[in-house]
């Protein structure tokens, strides 16, 4: 996996209110500082665009923190949706980024065995 793929540029959208601590700007200052984001800069006074490591953190987790801080999210559907999606892409990702994993390779002396389930383990599972 190329080193471009570690990263992620997503826009988080906020909540609409008149109170600036809870506005993007806010939610820039709290982000700036935590290892694994790379940028966090307003977008718009509603929304924040964050770059982030995959090895470090989530979407998930930086919305959780968002949330922690009392920012509240746009919950629309459309936005829940697409925060969806993303949590799913980046599960995906990070389970990719651990499979290719030097030490979980075959090395060439190694004979790399396919596992065949068993029959009976299946039966006994579903009942």
């Amino acid at each position: 996996m190329e080193d471009a793929d570690r990263y992620r540029c997503r826009h988080i959208y906020l909540k609409q209110s008149d109170d600036l601590e809870l506005q993007a700007h806010a939610a820039c200052a709290a982000l700036a500082n935590l290892e694994g984001i790379l940028l966090a800069a307003p977008h718009s006074e509603h929304s924040v665009h964050v770059v982030y490591s995959l090895d470090t953190l989530s979407f998930e987790l930086v919305i959780e923190l968002l949330m922690e801080l009392n920012f509240e999210m746009d919950n629309s559907f459309l936005m829940s949706l697409r925060n969806t999606l993303y949590c799913y892409l980046e599960d995906t990702a990070r389970d990719k980024m651990q499979i290719e994993a030097p030490e979980d390779q075959p090395s060439d002396n190694e004979s790399a065995e396919i596992p065949h389930p068993d029959n009976d383990q299946y039966w006994e599972d579903y009942h």
